[in-house]
């Protein structure tokens, strides 16, 4: 019987693999935590506010650079990075809606894959006791987490229908709303690029981040930036609307 995700069964039991992984390395991680912080006395709350809210920016920031990097850099035939990487964000401003129709493990797959590696780090050299080194690897899982959420928020934000709690949280501006990437969905697709949540997006757009990177992706390697899809993805998706 032929799989209804369209990519091969290896692949797919790598991503349920790499799921079960981060998720096993996350609850360490926290039960590690929570062993540091709870011999404390009074427990320090504002480390572990800092080290979520750090952790939250630093998910939606790695969001845009790779969302930038899938519309941008390369093509489907690119190695390494063409058929994974390249091709979902290149299809995804031909048809929008596709994400809506993949299942929790295609959705989550491929970014749960490119974390299980760093969340590992992390719990390798994370110390047990509490100071600014395991803040600083706390900011970084939950950043690892939020980076693994993206994909959900993201398809949240395209679905047409969604439960009420996270309906709540995209109206409070506490995931990525429609309205927010709609702006990203606009022509010429080139800017606000961040879908975790978004606060990032006025942030990089003022500064002109993500011109920065396709200048200096232009100089270094230019056979590598590819501005002209965008256009492509412009015409196909005006071609099917």
């Amino acid at each position: 019987m032929k799989p209804s995700y369209g990519y091969g069964r290896g692949h797919r039991a790598l991503e349920i693999v790499s799921i079960v992984v981060f998720f096993a390395a996350l609850f360490s991680l926290g039960y590690r935590t929570v062993e540091a912080v709870s011999v404390e006395a009074p427990v320090n709350r504002w480390p572990l506010a800092i080290s979520v809210f750090g952790g939250y920016l630093l998910a939606d920031f790695l969001s845009g650079v790779a969302h930038w990097a899938g519309d941008t850099v390369g093509d489907q035939h690119t190695p390494f990075i063409g058929k994974n990487f390249v091709t979902p964000f290149r299809m995804h401003h031909i048809d929008p809606k596709d994400i809506t129709r993949h299942d929790f493990v295609e959705t989550n797959g491929n970014s749960t894959i490119a974390s299980v590696p760093i969340v590992l780090a992390i719990l390798w050299v994370m110390p047990r006791e509490a100071g600014l080194v395991m803040y600083f690897c706390l900011m970084l899982a939950i950043a690892a987490f939020f980076v693994f959420c993206t994909n959900q928020f993201h398809k949240w934000a395209h679905a047409d229908s969604v439960p009420r709690s996270v309906r709540w949280l995209q109206s409070k501006g506490l995931i990525l709303s429609p309205k927010h990437h709609a702006m990203h969905h606009a022509s010429p697709h080139d800017k606000y690029y961040c879908i975790t949540v978004g606060w990032m997006n006025p942030l990089l757009t003022r500064v002109r981040f993500f011109r920065a990177c396709e200048a200096v992706l232009g100089w270094v390697w230019p056979s590598m930036l590819h501005l002209g899809e965008r256009e492509k993805a412009v015409d196909s998706h005006d071609a099917v609307s």
